[in-house]
């Protein structure tokens, strides 16, 4: 009897605490990292150009404001993009005074994790991929300029192992995960897990991981090229709708001037 008792007192307790999480979720504010990750000058650009699939740190900032220290979701599909605006999310995210929870749906890259590191817990959906790999850039110059080039990736390269490694439940050496990363390959959540790099597999019924070797997809996807003619091209449509604007006070004005009655 007493065996019974105590049997049904555990069940009741897990029923409790799954009904408690639950609800604790279904209460989560949503903010979306979705597409590429871009400065807040560079998106405001693209989005006028017609890209609307991409985040930048106004979005996260806007977001969290809004979210007024509820517990927020921050539901990712993206393929990274600028390391530092993915780090002044990072920093956003770390920085909120309630509670964060990452949720990977599709897939998560390059600067998208370096993200969502700081939130409090980091889940990834059965099916979903991650990607955990060394900074890229461009550089021209002499060998000088080459081997400063070389040394600011590595540099780089190490702060975002330290972004990685200051997660709680990171299990994994420093030497192991700059070893993943020279790889540059999308991992599977059971391998996230495995390395810590995420906390929680959610599983999808119907949904399994992908079969064979993640190396097969290429992790370091082509970017959006904004280029310096769509650039000028954007500036010339502000110019032109700030002179529209200014003709279009400069008309009202003059009606308000016509309509006042004569002395």
């Amino acid at each position: 009897g007493s065996e019974m008792c105590i049997r049904d007192s555990l069940l009741a307790a897990v029923a409790v605490s799954a009904l408690f999480l639950q609800t604790r979720r279904e209460l989560m504010v949503d903010i979306q990292i979705r597409g590429e990750i871009w400065d807040n000058d560079s998106s405001e650009v693209l989005r006028w150009l017609g890209w609307r699939d991409l985040t930048c740190p106004n979005d996260i900032a806007k977001a969290l404001e809004a979210a007024g220290g509820d517990e927020v979701t921050v539901l990712v599909n993206s393929p990274g993009g600028d390391l530092f605006s993915g780090a002044e999310i990072r920093s956003m995210l770390r920085r909120y005074n309630g509670r964060t929870e990452a949720l990977i749906q599709g897939y998560a890259a390059s600067a998208a994790t370096v993200a969502i590191s700081a939130c409090d817990v980091i889940r990834c959906e059965s099916g979903g991929l991650c990607c955990y790999h060394n900074p890229v850039s461009t550089a021209e110059g002499d060998y000088r300029d080459m081997s400063g080039a070389s040394k600011s990736l590595k540099n780089a390269r190490d702060t975002i192992l330290d972004a990685y490694l200051a997660r709680p439940v990171c299990k994994t050496t420093r030497e192991e995960l700059a070893a993943l990363m020279d790889k540059d390959i999308f991992i599977t959540p059971t391998q996230a897990k495995e390395y810590g790099l995420i906390d929680e597999i959610v599983t999808l019924e119907g949904v399994t991981e992908p079969e064979g070797d993640p190396a097969a997809f290429v992790a370091a996807a082509g970017r959006i090229r904004l280029t310096a003619a769509m650039r000028e091209q954007y500036r010339r449509h502000v110019a032109e709708d700030r002179e529209a604007a200014a003709r279009d006070c400069e008309a009202k004005l003059s009606l308000i001037h016509i309509s006042e009655p004569t002395r």
